[in-house]
C-alpha cells in the first residue's frame, strides 16, 4: 500500500462543466487526494443524472482524486465526513446528519450532495472521484425553486460566506479523513454509519427500477448496502436508490435529544 498523502493539493477552476468531469479526465496526472474546485460549475451532475448547477460564492463545488480505495463507496464516506464536518462547524445549532447513500440533511431538507465515479485502467478500478457539493449562499427564496426540499447555510444563518476560506477548509478536512482511511479504514466507516442517524426511521425508498419500498432502515451492510425491513417483516437489501423523508413518519425531535444533543 502506498503512503498516505501527506499535504493535498487545491485546484481551484474560475468555470468549469463538472468538477468531476475534469477529475476523471485528468484523473492519471493529478496527484492523490487532489481536490477540484470550482468557482462557477456549469454543467455538474448529481445522483440519479439530477443536475448541479451553481453560479459564482453561490456554493461549494469540489471533486476529491482518491487512488487508494478499498471499495467505491468508501470514498462517498471520506467526502461525506468532511463535509458534515464542515457543516456542523458553520451551522452549531442545527441537527445535521447523513441520509443514505450520500447526502447530508438538515432536519428534513438537503444541504449537500455526494456523487462518486469509479475510473477504470484496462478493466480494472484505478481510483475514485468523489465530488461534493454544499449549499452555501443561496437565498431562501432560492432554495424553495428546487424539486424537493432543500436549505442553504445563509438560509439558515442570514450570513453571506466567504468561499475561498471554506473550500480550503474543505480540502483540508477531506486530507484528514483520507489520512485516517488509509490507517484505518474501519474507523472511518464506523464513523460513517453512526452519522446515518435515520436508522431505525421509517424511509420511502423508490429503487431504480421505480419501485417504491416503506419501512425499517434497519442497518448498513458491510457493502454500504441498505437494509429495509418492511412492515410485513420481509428485509430486502439496497445498493442504491431514491430515499425520500416523510417529515410525518419521523420525531425529528427525539432524533435530536439522541444524537445532537449529545455532542453538545
Amino acid at each position: 500500500m502506498a503512503a498516505a498523502p501527506d499535504k493535498s493539493t487545491l485546484i481551484v477552476l474560475p468555470q468549469v462543466d463538472s468538477t468531476n468531469t475534469y477529475a476523471k479526465n485528468h484523473f492519471f496526472e493529478l496527484e492523490d487526494c487532489t481536490v477540484v474546485a470550482a468557482v462557477e460549475q456549469t454543467a455538474g451532475r448529481g445522483r440519479l443524472g439530477r443536475k448541479w448547477v451553481t453560479s459564482p460564492d453561490t456554493a461549494l463545488t469540489v471533486t476529491a482524486v482518491f487512488k487508494n480505495i478499498q471499495q467505491p463507496f468508501h470514498a462517498g464516506a471520506i467526502a461525506g465526513l468532511a463535509g458534515l464536518e464542515l457543516i456542523r462547524e458553520y451551522l452549531p445549532d442545527h441537527f445535521v446528519f447523513f441520509k443514505w447513500p450520500n447526502d447530508i440533511y438538515v432536519r428534513d431538507c438537503k444541504i449537500s450532495g455526494i456523487l462518486c465515479e469509479g475510473v477504470l485502467l484496462k478493466g480494472k478500478l484505478a481510483g475514485v472521484v468523489a465530488g461534493i457539493g454544499i449549499n452555501v449562499n443561496q437565498s431562501t427564496d432560492e432554495m424553495n425553486l428546487l424539486d424537493n426540499p432543500a436549505i442553504s447555510v445563509t438560509a439558515l444563518t442570514g450570513k453571506k460566506f466567504f468561499l475561498e476560506k471554506m473550500r480550503f477548509e474543505l480540502a483540508e478536512k477531506i486530507k484528514k479523513y483520507y489520512i485516517i482511511y488509509r490507517s484505518d479504514s474501519e474507523t472511518v466507516l464506523q464513523l460513517w454509519r453512526k452519522e446515518n442517524c435515520l436508522i431505525g426511521e421509517t424511509l420511502v425508498l423508490k429503487t431504480p427500477d421505480g419501485k417504491i419500498k416503506q419501512g425499517c432502515f434497519m442497518s448498513i451492510g458491510a457493502g454500504g448496502e441498505m437494509l429495509l425491513r418492511s412492515s410485513d417483516g420481509e428485509v430486502f437489501t439496497f445498493s442504491s436508490g431514491d430515499v425520500k423523508i416523510d417529515a410525518s413518519l419521523i420525531n425529528f425531535k427525539l432524533l435530536e435529544d439522541k444524537y445532537y444533543k449529545q455532542r453538545r
